[in-house]
């Protein structure tokens, strides 16, 4: 059986506080409110006061009006306000993409 049409937005930036998030939020508020079931989705969060309460990837959740697991949210979480592929290198890690992907689905 073919998958329905679901509307998908990629929200991009060239620098943080540029909007991303609000611009996220925004959209998923006004596809929750027009009856939508949206789900935000951020691969990765860098500059994390707390790993556990990633607050970008929360703020998109609350927007949603969604109850996944934060870990499904963004599962990539990092406290150092740094882009994330030099955030994990400095953590002697790479973005493991198995995991982005699993998240993703």
């Amino acid at each position: 059986m073919a998958r329905s049409r679901v509307p998908r937005f990629f929200v991009t930036g060239t620098d943080t506080g540029v909007g991303k998030t609000q611009v996220s939020c925004a959209l998923l508020s006004l596809m929750r409110d027009a009856g939508l079931q949206p789900q935000g989705f951020k691969p990765y969060e860098s500059g994390c006061a707390s790993l556990k309460a990633p607050a970008d990837a929360l703020a998109m959740r609350e927007a949603a009006g969604s109850t996944l697991p934060v870990e499904a949210v963004c599962p990539h979480r990092f406290r150092a306000p740094l882009a994330p592929g030099i955030a994990a290198w400095r953590l002697g890690r790479e973005p493991d993409f198995g995991v982005t992907l699993a998240a993703w689905e």
